[in-house]
């Protein structure tokens, strides 16, 4: 029997990854769960953010921003990045996370994270308290050591080891092995053509 829990923010595993904005001279970052690739023509990702952010603040004022995902190993500085004011607090002199430039945009990567997008924002969406923020991803970055090999995008799960989050426990995790090839498994359930 499944019990009804109501309208509920969760949905299991959530990336938790450090979001940047503005420019290598002012930035600011913070932890956002409440993201995800929503498009592939062209590559476009969405997030939720507070309406009172100082991020969408700095977001707001390039228009652009980057997604960095950290590994497990990182933890506690997205934690700290998730539950500290901007305003108040210097999160880079915290967390000793450090920037690099982008390539395609102005807005920096955090170069203790493997793996990073850099973001146009595309279009904005007022959904109460939060901003839906959409963003044409305009280029990726990984670093050689989580591919698969060297003339790859494929990226290794085992080895970026990304964190997530578990919305409602408020607990951290990472992933776990493979389970199967995607567009493969579900063959012997298809008595006809699939089109991918």
């Amino acid at each position: 029997m499944k019990k009804r829990l109501g309208p509920l923010e969760r949905l299991f595993p959530m990336p938790a990854v450090l979001v940047v904005g503005g420019t290598l001279e002012e930035a600011d970052l913070l932890t956002v769960a409440w993201i995800n690739v929503v498009a592939s023509t062209p590559p476009t990702i969405a997030m939720g953010l507070r309406r009172t952010r100082r991020t969408l603040e700095l977001i707001r004022a390039t228009g652009e921003f980057s997604v960095n995902v950290p590994s497990t190993a990182l933890v506690a500085e997205v934690d700290y990045c998730g539950i500290a004011s901007g305003r108040k607090h210097d999160k880079f002199a915290a967390t000793g996370l450090t920037l690099a430039p982008g390539t395609a945009l102005g807005t920096p990567l955090i170069e203790q994270c493997l793996y990073n997008l850099e973001c146009k924002v595309t279009q904005e969406v007022l959904i109460g308290e939060y901003v839906l923020v959409i963003g044409e991803i305009m280029e990726t970055h990984a670093d050689e050591s989580i591919l698969r090999d060297p003339d790859s995008d494929v990226v290794e799960m085992e080895t970026l080891d990304p964190l997530v989050y578990i919305s409602g426990a408020r607990e951290y995790y990472r992933l776990g092995g493979k389970v199967a090839h995607a567009y493969t498994v579900g063959n012997d359930l298809h008595k006809g053509e699939l089109s991918v």
